[in-house]
């Protein structure tokens, strides 16, 4: 459940300043959203997946509904809003290192609240992932929990609905900017510490290409990243989550779960594009048995 866009993605040499003009060495139009990018990740792993959300009835909604339909992302539960804008993303893509800068047109679509939902559209699934904390995510989650799912959460922005949403959360992978908003000036293993104080069993600060910082209930670790060579992080860590998913779909312990969703997010970097690079499940398999083990260090 979350937000969905559309990405319009301009590879450049640097960023252009008022009154200059710059020609972009590629240039890419597709689908975006931190949870939508997930599921398309967790598709074409071989998961079945459904996407809860609202778009307008504009051409850009149409654009998003038919990407998540062509990657094989259930859109029965996505809602066209009438006379409503769908959300657009300007992605500036910086050449020479694949970091990226945004820029978006916000939506017109209403926030789903708990009177949008239904239970029903919960039953069967394993996995809620949620990309925000909102009161609609906050009673999904309630929902989810109580008919047996397990919850993840993107952190991505903070949200005053954190402190209710938290507690009803498995999983939660966070991204460095949430952390600073978050937890200012905490280093990283505080911040995954008092995450896991909130309720989640386990708690991911992800750097990057630096890797990530991780608690669990058998403690406190670092893992590095796979090196890769980057043309576009666009999507990187939505990638990641939809490895961390699968993983806990599998049944594994955090290591290899770390392990895998890192390789994920590794190879989405390859091309251009938030979901271009998305590998399939035997990709993954291939990229990690060609490299050593991730090894993580225990911190304190």
């Amino acid at each position: 459940m979350g937000m969905c866009t559309v990405d319009m993605l301009f590879v450049v040499p640097q960023i252009p300043a008022f009154g200059q003009a710059l020609l972009a060495s590629a240039y890419l139009r597709q689908g975006g959203g931190p949870a939508a990018t997930a599921l398309v990740a967790l598709a074409r792993l071989g998961v079945a997946t459904a996407l809860i959300g609202s778009v307008g009835d504009d051409d850009d909604g149409a654009f998003i509904v038919s990407e998540l339909e062509r990657e094989g992302v259930n859109v029965d539960r996505l809602r066209r809003v009438p006379g409503a804008r769908s959300r657009v993303a300007l992605v500036l893509v910086h050449q020479q290192t694949g970091e990226r800068g945004f820029a978006g047109r916000p939506e017109t679509c209403p926030e789903l609240g708990p009177a949008d939902l239904r239970p029903d559209e919960l039953e069967g699934a394993r996995v809620l992932h949620l990309d925000d904390a909102t009161p609609g995510s906050v009673q999904a989650a309630r929902w989810a929990r109580a008919q047996g799912a397990e919850v993840v959460f993107d952190g991505t922005w903070t949200s005053d609905w954190l402190g209710e949403l938290l507690p009803l959360v498995d999983v939660a992978v966070v991204s460095e900017p949430f952390a600073q908003a978050w937890a200012p000036g905490c280093p990283p293993e505080t911040v995954v510490v008092r995450l896991r104080e909130y309720g989640p069993r386990l708690a991911v600060l992800t750097q990057g290409s630096r890797g990530c910082v991780v608690a669990d209930a058998t403690g406190l670790f670092a893992f590095p990243a796979y090196p890769v060579t980057a043309v576009d992080t666009t999507g990187a860590g939505d990638a990641f989550h939809g490895g961390v998913i699968y993983g806990l779909l599998q049944g594994w312990d955090t290591t290899r779960i770390v392990g895998f969703a890192t390789a994920v997010a590794a190879l989405n970097c390859r091309q251009l594009g938030g979901r271009t690079g998305l590998p399939r499940l035997a990709e993954v398999t291939d990229f990690i048995a060609g490299h050593p083990p991730l090894r993580p260090v225990r911190l304190g």
